[in-house]
């Protein structure tokens, strides 16, 4: 299994855990691993392998094609487009702040034992080390695995722990998702969500849905799940620097959906020093009623506690 540069230090770690928990998205089976393809034993599916990377996607549910820019990538020509990709964190910097204190991906994933299994769902290529294995629905380095939330590859009961971090909003379906991550999860496993509740349209490669804290609490408990704690994951000042880039970039651009794309480029050097006064505001208790994200961490019941 051929994984990305410097994105993991510990492969062959990874392919034997994956190797070992990995099943069919459509029938459950275990499968047979060849160097160009996987095998379903059950129904007979072959799945390729693409850049070493398993494309374990089911029959039905392939994630859609991706979304027309809505960014000044609509209107550049291709040699522009690869200078602003080089160059994005200087030339569009992030309007989001988010502290260490409130990362709460990093330290769910390393309070697990060595020996554990993590899935981190959506996540791109983040490394939180050799026994989390990263899911996402198109190749890139470090990604373990292709496949779809709604339909995860993997046996049941198999994850110790699964990571949905900035992932339920791009999802089709939330419901399945959420199902698919207990159905994974032994009993007494660990589910984190991170999800927004204020910020502006961004598809990856679609955005569908926004929540409270209560509101993600909720959907979280309504599948089995039992809530241990949650809050705010991204502060209210992050929100307000998103909201004033994009109201700015309308004001600006006189309906002109090209001068909008153009113009937002400019307006988020104007926004995004607010952001950091969520270094005060995201601890204040009441941060959640316009926080840019919350959170929520919750663990699978054990069949004998319900």
């Amino acid at each position: 299994m051929i994984l990305g540069d410097n994105e993991r230090v510990h492969p062959r770690a990874v392919s034997i855990v994956l190797r070992t928990n990995a099943r069919c998205p459509d029938c459950r089976s275990t499968v047979d691993w060849d160097d160009d393809a996987v095998r379903c034993t059950g129904c007979g599916r072959s799945f390729g392998v693409t850049e070493g990377i398993p494309v374990m996607l089911p029959r039905e549910g392939r994630p859609p094609p991706p979304p027309t820019p809505t960014g000044a990538r609509g209107e550049l020509p291709a040699p522009a487009i690869r200078l602003l990709e080089r160059y994005r964190h200087i030339l569009r910097p992030s309007t989001t702040y988010k502290s260490a204190a409130k990362s709460q991906e990093a330290e769910f994933a390393a309070d697990f034992a060595d020996d554990s299994l993590v899935l981190n769902i959506g996540g791109g290529s983040r490394d939180y080390g050799p026994h989390v294995l990263n899911l996402d629905i198109e190749a890139m380095p470090g990604i373990d695995v292709i496949g779809v939330a709604e339909r995860l590859p993997f046996a049941d009961g198999s994850c110790d722990g699964v990571i949905l971090q900035a992932v339920l909003e791009h999802v089709v379906d939330e419901n399945d998702t959420l199902a698919e991550s207990y159905r994974v999860l032994r009993p007494g496993g660990r589910l984190l969500v991170e999800i927004p509740f204020i910020q502006g349209d961004h598809p990856a490669p679609g955005d569908y849905r926004r929540y409270t804290e209560q509101g993600l609490r909720q959907i979280v408990e309504r599948h089995g799940f039992r809530t241990e704690s949650s809050g705010v994951a991204v502060g209210p000042a992050s929100a307000l620097a998103w909201v004033l880039a994009e109201f700015l970039a309308l004001l600006v651009s006189v309906r002109s959906r090209r001068l909008y794309r153009l113009a937002r480029l400019g307006t988020t050097f104007v926004a995004w020093p607010v952001k950091f006064l969520d270094r005060v505001l995201d601890r204040h208790p009441m941060a959640h009623v316009i926080a840019s994200g919350v959170w929520v961490m919750a663990t699978k019941v054990a069949s004998d506690e319900e």
